[in-house]
């Protein structure tokens, strides 16, 4: 079996290939590539392979540097299954690989939902217990208290969009004791949540929301899903948590809402344009908290891509389903 990887997956799970060689009894052939360096070896020059692990590194490389897209896909269409370190497959790269004729792609659904609910529940907290201001007040060295709301417990929490990443989140917010509500296209259940709805069914939810977190995909039905008029429906006393696609979110009057203090605050880990200008009135609008699309970021991101990658190389072998098939 033929397997394409970069040089630092050979690096870093060398010990892991070798138990699955001898677990299976064969021998991989293994590929390696330099993510920085397409010419040695020559990207273009690569033989046909079994698989291709296509982690961040290669997709970081044609982010910077889009000539270099033209070589990875020649990569790809030498390959019979590709894993992907991505969660979502709207990139013009990504939907680019998924019209290779033939080819099997797997993303890396869930491998990312424990680091962005993570995120969530660290902003929501901040916002509950007042973590800014505690932080404020101590550089002015005022000692006063100041509680917040105290606690999650008893607290209604919408998740838009109840995937993989919105079914993490809704587990733990049941540990926190919390009302879940979670929205999907389509009629479904989960243990952690306690009202599943559908996306037409959130207007009755939004005015009892203390927290609204978008777990939302881009697409036509999902752009600018929160608008004035869904915004207009929050409790004043609500926080917006948007951990999905920055196009889920009409801008303006997002700026309009908190500036109003229509909704309380909010937490955006993604905008419409990225890097968000300097001129964006996002960065100034009331309790606006921007972070830089970094809420994935996890030191065990990459061993939980690299087990899926493992376990779907076992399916190959053993002509089993992949896993994550888009």
């Amino acid at each position: 079996m033929k397997v394409i990887i970069s040089s630092i997956t050979q690096h870093l799970f060398e010990k892991q290939f070798e138990e699955f060689e001898s677990q299976h009894q064969i021998n991989l052939e293994k590929i390696i590539l330099d993510p920085q360096n397409p010419k040695n070896p020559d990207w273009c020059e690569v033989p046909e392979s079994d698989a291709f692990f296509l982690t961040y590194e290669f997709m970081f490389a044609v982010r910077d540097d889009k000539s270099l897209i033209p070589d990875l896909l020649s990569v790809c269409k030498k390959t019979k299954f590709v894993q992907t370190g991505l969660a979502g497959m709207d990139s013009d790269f990504a939907q680019q690989l998924l019209k290779i004729p033939n080819l099997r792609v797997a993303n890396a659904r869930g491998v990312h939902a424990i680091p962005i609910a993570n995120y969530v529940f660290a902003q929501a907290l901040r916002w509950t217990k007042r973590i800014d201001e505690h932080i404020d007040m101590q550089s002015k060295k005022n000692w006063a208290e100041l509680g917040g709301d105290g606690e999650l417990t008893g607290k209604t929490i919408i998740i838009w969009g109840c995937g993989g990443i919105g079914q993490e989140i809704a587990r733990i917010a049941k540990a926190f004791g919390m009302n879940v509500v979670g929205v999907r296209r389509s009629v479904f259940t989960n243990p952690n949540v306690d009202h599943a709805i559908t996306h037409e069914d959130v207007f009755n939810w939004l005015p009892f929301a203390d927290f609204v977190v978008l777990a939302l995909p881009d697409s036509s039905e999902t752009r600018d899903i929160v608008d004035a008029h869904v915004l207009d429906q929050c409790s004043p006393q609500s926080m917006l948590i948007n951990v999905g696609r920055g196009t889920a979110i009409d801008e303006d009057a997002l700026v309009q809402a908190l500036n109003s203090k229509q909704i309380a605050c909010a937490a955006l880990d993604t905008t419409k344009i990225e890097p968000l200008p300097e001129d964006s009135p996002l960065w100034t609008a009331h309790n606006c908290f921007i972070s830089a699309h970094d809420s994935a970021h996890s030191l065990q991101a990459v061993p939980r891509t690299f087990a899926l990658f493992l376990r779907n190389l076992s399916n190959l072998l053993h002509k089993k389903t992949l896993e994550n098939i888009y």
